[in-house]
């Protein structure tokens, strides 16, 4: 299908593609068709490991339909909002799909560049739904123009301004990070107490003062 071959070779643009694929049905149908997923990996199967994984776990977990492994909520929403990483995800398992047909279908890396950017320029501390939104309006202040190490420089800075953090202080999170947005901006992270399998996140909104807590468990 040719949008499918245009996406994975970058010659429109994930939001393009995410929009025709939501309105046609067709689309998902053939992706979730195409590949060729009756071995545990091909021999001449791409070296990257991460590509690896997307395969073994459409092949092993959803018996090769690759739409079953989109995030819900960009599947059945219109009007998602689009992570860097998630981007990154999306496009890597359908890049996985093509590359059982052909492994020299030809392959945009601005995903790949835009993963690396988002993982080396975020801390794995940072996140949570509250804040992905701003993360990432952060994040595009710096195109990939940049150099790339120029790039995560200038993103990994303006994210712990932006988050309030001084002196490499982050909250140790058991679970997921479920960083709480202030009135402006994300609330600063102040201090963490555990009482046995108990913890609790204390932050503090920088604009207006309120203070939020976050219990998790281990």
């Amino acid at each position: 299908m040719k949008i499918v071959y245009d996406f994975v070779a970058g010659n429109i643009s994930f939001e393009t593609f995410w929009a025709e694929f939501l309105k046609n049905p067709q689309i998902g149908q053939w992706l979730d068709h195409a590949g060729d997923f009756r071995s545990e990996l091909p021999a001449d199967f791409p070296n990257d490991q991460q590509l690896k994984v997307y395969y073994r776990y459409i092949r092993n977990d959803h018996g090769g339909r690759v739409t079953e492994t989109f995030p819900l909520d960009y599947y059945r929403t219109h009007n998602p909002f689009y992570t860097l990483e998630t981007k990154s995800s999306i496009y890597g398992r359908i890049a996985t799909v093509l590359l059982t047909i052909d492994t020299n279908v030809p392959r945009t890396k601005i995903y790949k560049q835009d993963e690396n950017y988002y993982d080396k320029a975020v801390s794995r501390s940072i996140g949570g739904i509250e804040v992905d939104s701003f993360i990432n309006r952060v994040l595009e202040q710096f195109p990939r123009s940049m150099k790339a190490a120029d790039r995560i420089k200038a993103g990994r800075a303006a994210i712990q301004e932006a988050f309030h953090i001084h002196d490499r202080k982050f909250p140790c999170w058991p679970q997921a990070p479920e960083w709480p947005m202030g009135k402006n901006s994300p609330m600063e992270y102040l201090g963490r107490h555990k009482d046995g399998e108990l913890v609790q996140l204390h932050f503090r909104d920088v604009d207006t003062g309120e203070e939020k807590v976050v219990e998790q468990f281990y």
